[in-house]
């Protein structure tokens, strides 16, 4: 649970980084932020669900 707990609060807090009242204003590089933190996290996501159906399999 407290791994839960961990992601969940860098995932929070990673977002907050790319608003106006933080360094990155309200233009391209705020877009490009979001773009490469959701692109990242759907990449480990997947990579996530790989690995358990791998793990899953070679148990069988």
């Amino acid at each position: 649970m407290k791994f839960f707990t961990l992601i969940f609060t860098l995932l929070l807090s990673t977002q907050a980084f790319a608003h106006s009242d933080h360094a990155l204003g309200e233009g391209a590089l705020h877009l490009l932020y979001h773009v490469v933190f959701w692109g990242l996290f759907a990449v480990v996501a997947v990579k996530g669900v790989l690995y358990f159906k791998n793990k899953k399999k070679s148990k069988q």
